[in-house]
């Protein structure tokens, strides 16, 4: 059965674009906790059928391993009038939202972002390899889980996240009209969002940190601004809270990196 048309889109898209108007929490792992099953490809190739419905054009800022950056760009995306789309790949794997961190700072502002999601109309999708993995309150407000199959390479099946009536428990709750959603292979089928999000865990697992919060920290403090006239940075901080371009789109009309626009638009606030 095609993704559209299963009642697990249909829930899905009814909460966005219907009465609700809200936005969604989605968890990808896996069955047995299982690697190369395609979870990050999924979290994609679900971004992208997103971004198509709701006339959203996915930026490379909206794709990230990183908490804090999550959080930033959250800040920066539309209000109410656009449902957008943001992915967070290796939950947990990469420093944010770990179980064992539940009391962090960032698991808190995490769990507040996720409250507020309806606000913004933000479609959120979270990778890891089992969600037991996620903090506690994440998965509270999780909307939907998505379960990669081992076997089959490829297929998913969609769970409803919601609680017990009397003690609030989280419990998943299954779809009787599909029992496995087809997904296409987006590493065979060279998509260049794919890629990106590829080279960013190639980056972390070659820095050694097994942190993307202190890989970006650390590619912050590398950046080389001496080059910018005070003139350019004002300039530049204005663009950053101001316009409608982005990071990537400001780098390159100063010949910087995105990290420094990044760090510039940061001591601004």
């Amino acid at each position: 059965m095609n993704l559209t048309e299963t009642r697990w889109w249909h829930d899905l898209m009814h909460g966005i674009v219907g009465p609700r108007s809200g936005g969604a929490r989605i968890i990808i792992d896996s069955e047995d906790a299982s690697t190369g099953v395609g979870k990050t490809g999924l979290a994609v190739y679900l971004a992208l059928m997103l971004c198509r419905a709701f006339d959203y054009e996915l930026q490379q800022e909206d794709m990230t391993l990183s908490g804090a950056e999550y959080l930033e760009r959250w800040r920066d995306h539309p209000g109410a009038e656009q449902p957008s789309v943001l992915i967070l790949d290796e939950l947990g794997g990469a420093g944010a939202g770990q179980a064992r961190r539940a009391m962090s700072n960032q698991n808190v502002d995490l769990s507040n972002a996720w409250q507020l999601m309806r606000k913004k109309r933000i479609v959120s999708i979270v990778t890891l390899p089992h969600w037991s993995k996620a903090d506690k309150s994440l998965r509270k407000q999780a909307d939907y889980r998505l379960w990669c199959l081992r076997e089959p390479i490829g297929y998913f099946r969609p769970y409803k996240v919601g609680a017990t009536f009397s003690k609030g428990n989280v419990q998943t709750t299954g779809y009787d009209d599909v029992d496995r959603i087809r997904f296409p292979d987006l590493d065979s089928n060279d998509s260049p969002a794919y890629a990106y999000l590829s080279s960013l865990k190639d980056d972390l697992l070659q820095s050694g940190y097994f942190d993307a919060d202190k890989l970006q920290e650390d590619g912050e403090e590398e950046d080389d601004d001496g080059t910018l006239t005070e003139h350019d940075k004002q300039r530049i901080k204005t663009m950053a809270s101001e316009s409608n371009a982005t990071q990537e789109q400001i780098a390159a009309a100063f010949d910087v990196d995105r990290s420094t626009v990044s760090k510039i638009k940061n001591d601004a606030l």
